[in-house]
């Protein structure tokens, strides 16, 4: 097998590229690089990528990071699975991954930092003043979100990796406590993602990961 991920199940980022492996079916080795015994921070992660940062995909000499870069070479794999075949829709697509990087996850990712990461990592408690910048950016990006999926089952229509994209950071939404009571279409949403078989899977790798 050539395809490698090393990933950190329990984190949004690496679960990106889990669950669309997961979901296309692509036959792939998970490497579990455990960020709480500093795996990445090693010589030889350190050499698959320099930002020291996860996940990773290996396919054969190609090496690859960035979450959604690797989303995107998994639907390569299955043309027109998550990816439209038409450049609009790509452009479609890509422009929500676009928005996801710049826009969602920064949001997301403050908040899940001072709620959930502090204390996993021992870090102290959550700084007020940050959990309030958080959900000012949260909310601001959240009603852009639940606009755009009013009178839609998914983001861009039908099932693409910017649903993935966007919908990873609310496997943290309880233990983060995202605001999302005010967003119907984007809880909806949230819920048709969470119900998906490749979703369920690549949770249970979490309590498989921790477990090792």
């Amino acid at each position: 097998m050539s395809l490698r991920i090393h990933a950190y199940p329990s984190t949004p980022r690496a679960f990106k590229a889990l669950v669309v492996a997961n979901h296309l079916g692509v036959d792939y080795e998970f490497a579990f690089c455990d960020l709480m015994a500093g795996v990445q921070k090693s010589e030889t992660f350190t050499a698959l990528n320099p930002n020291q940062k996860m996940p990773v995909l290996e396919d054969g000499a190609f090496v690859l990071w960035e979450s959604n870069a690797i989303m995107q070479y998994l639907a390569s794999k299955k043309p027109g699975a998550l990816t439209p075949t038409d450049e609009r829709g790509r452009a479609d697509v890509l422009r929500w991954q676009f928005w996801d990087a710049t826009t969602w996850d920064p949001a997301c990712t403050k908040l899940i930092f001072q709620r959930v990461v502090k204390a996993k990592f021992n870090m102290g408690g959550p700084d007020e003043g940050e959990v309030e910048l958080g959900l000012r950016m949260f909310n601001a990006a959240a009603r852009i979100l639940d606009q755009q999926l009013t009178g839609r089952d998914f983001v861009c229509d039908r099932l693409s990796v910017a649903d993935f994209a966007l919908a990873s950071p609310l496997m943290l939404a309880e233990a983060a406590d995202l605001p999302l009571q005010p967003y119907a279409a984007l809880r909806g949403w949230a819920e048709r993602m969470a119900a998906l078989p490749a979703w369920r899977a690549t949770l249970a790798m979490q309590q498989t990961a921790s477990a090792a």
